[in-house]
């Protein structure tokens, strides 16, 4: 080999040494937006459970349209597939402030009695169902199929980890299903997300609407084992 060829393969060499680490770790800084949204939609289809926060801000919402109630903040729990519970503070029609639990699982929903605490099943949810959140056609689909111009916002720290900051647009009718009818089905919300880097883990997620309302998802804990059992609702009186 002569000396022409060989600075020839040594500066080969040299360049592959400093992209190799790169390619190994940045692999992740050249993937698309969309690649990494489909990326937190995997995780999420792959929790085990986490605890996570629902936080309404602005006008507060209704859990209950017909009779009035709305709530501001939920602490709720997740098991996979499909169990939820939630300790729920709400306001009823009068303005008394009160906390409930309602609980999502196979066999129904079931809400407990904010006095007595005894559990009665209720109608399936139409405009929050804390289940649909984590299943395939919740969160998982709308990072899929459902963000319109995403764009990385970057890096940022968040509750001590290392995340990656995404933006986009959702439309109403895939928010309403978890979110109320307060929505627009037509419109278009800004909706941020971060993810751990390491896990694709959603660690928070925010809808904004006008005139300073929104929403804000906080996910913690996550597979950690938690315990959501089907509530048992007192037997019916027997009829005199």
């Amino acid at each position: 080999m002569d000396r022409q060829a060989g600075q020839a393969v040594a500066l080969l060499l040299l360049t592959a040494s400093f992209q190799t680490p790169a390619t190994a770790q940045g692999g992740r800084g050249r993937t698309t937006p969309q690649a990494q949204l489909s990326r937190a939609a995997d995780a999420v289809l792959n929790l085990k459970s986490a605890t996570f926060t629902i936080t309404r801000e602005g006008t507060p919402a209704f859990l209950d349209e017909k009779s009035g109630i709305t709530f501001t903040t939920a602490q709720c729990i997740y098991g996979a597939p499909d169990r939820v519970s939630c300790d729920v503070k709400i306001t009823s029609k009068t303005g008394t402030v009160l906390q409930l639990n309602r609980v999502w699982v196979p066999e129904g929903t079931f809400q407990s009695n904010p006095l007595t605490r005894q559990f009665v099943k209720v109608p399936p949810d139409t405009v929050f169902n804390g289940a649909l959140l984590f299943a395939r056609t919740g969160i998982p689909e709308i990072l899929r199929n459902g963000v319109a111009n995403p764009q990385v916002v970057g890096n940022e720290t968040l509750r001590e980890k290392n995340t990656l900051h995404l933006k986009g647009e959702v439309k109403g009718d895939r928010l309403i299903p978890f979110m109320g009818s307060m929505l627009q089905a037509d419109q278009l919300y800004p909706v941020d997300m971060w993810m751990e880097e390491q896990t694709g883990n959603p660690v928070r997620l925010h809808v904004t609407e006008p005139a300073g309302n929104g929403w804000l998802i906080d996910l913690f804990s996550i597979n950690t084992p938690v315990d959501i059992p089907t509530p048992k609702v007192p037997a019916a009186a027997p009829l005199r």
